[in-house]
C-alpha cells in the first residue's frame, strides 16, 4: 500500500524564474494594481514569504518581470536601412506591448535598471552601426523611445470617448467619421517622429541626409 508521502503531488520547486513567469502571468489577468506577493503566493502554491528567499524585494521582483518582458523584442539587423530598422524595432515593441498591455507600463518605467538596457544598447549600436555619430545616435534614441512608450501608453488608454457640446474642438475633429486617435496603426508605418529630422540635418550621417 502506498505511503501518504508517496501519493503526494510533487510540488514544483521554487525558482526565481518561474516566480517572474508566474509574476507575468498574474499581472497579465488581473493588472498591476491588483497584484501583489500575497496572491503571488496563491498562484505559486506557497507562503508569499518564501518569495523573498528568491528576491530581495517587490522591486526587484518587478525588474525580473521587465526582463521576461523584454526577450521578445528585437532590433531588425543591418540590410535594408537605418529607418526600416527603427521601424522594425518599434513594431516589435508594439506587439510586445499589445501582447502584456497590464505589464507594458513596467517596462516604460524600468528599461534602464534592469537587462532591457540590453536592448537600449542594441538600438543605439545598431544607430551607430548606420553612420550616426555618438550624440546623434542618442539624440534619436530618445526621440524613438520617447514617441513609442508615449503613442503605446496612449493607444492602450483604450478609444476616445465621443465629444459633446462641452469640448467643441475636440467634437469637430470626430465629425468626418473617425475617432479620435484611430489613426495609430498607420504610425507605425509613417512614423511622424521622423519628420522632424527634416529640418534637424545635422542629427544624421551625410550618406543620409538627403533621404530621410
Amino acid at each position: 500500500m502506498a505511503s501518504a508521502a508517496a501519493t503526494r503531488p510533487r510540488r514544483e520547486p521554487l525558482t526565481q524564474d518561474r516566480i517572474a513567469k508566474t509574476s507575468l502571468e498574474l499581472i497579465d489577468d488581473i493588472g498591476l494594481e491588483e497584484f501583489s506577493t500575497r496572491r503571488l503566493g496563491a498562484a505559486l502554491g506557497c507562503e508569499a514569504m518564501a518569495i523573498y528567499n528568491h528576491f530581495a524585494s517587490k522591486d526587484a521582483l518587478l525588474d525580473a518581470v521587465v526582463d521576461k518582458l523584454i526577450k521578445d523584442v528585437t532590433v531588425p539587423p543591418m540590410g535594408e536601412g537605418w529607418q526600416s530598422r527603427v521601424r522594425g524595432f518599434a513594431r516589435s515593441y508594439r506587439a510586445l506591448a499589445h501582447a502584456h498591455p497590464k505589464a507594458f507600463p513596467l517596462l516604460a518605467t524600468r528599461r534602464f535598471r534592469t537587462r532591457a538596457r540590453n536592448l537600449v544598447d542594441q538600438i543605439i549600436s545598431a544607430l551607430l552601426e548606420e553612420g550616426f555619430e555618438a550624440r546623434s545616435a542618442a539624440s534619436l534614441f530618445r526621440i524613438l523611445a520617447n514617441y513609442c512608450n508615449g503613442a503605446i501608453l496612449d493607444e492602450l488608454s483604450g478609444t476616445f470617448p465621443g465629444a459633446t457640446d462641452d469640448h467643441p474642438s475636440i467634437k469637430r475633429v470626430q465629425r468626418g467619421g473617425r475617432a479620435f486617435y484611430d489613426a495609430r496603426e498607420e504610425t507605425y508605418e509613417t512614423f511622424p517622429f521622423l519628420e522632424p529630422l527634416r529640418s534637424r540635418a545635422l542629427l544624421l550621417p551625410e550618406k543620409h541626409r538627403t533621404r530621410v
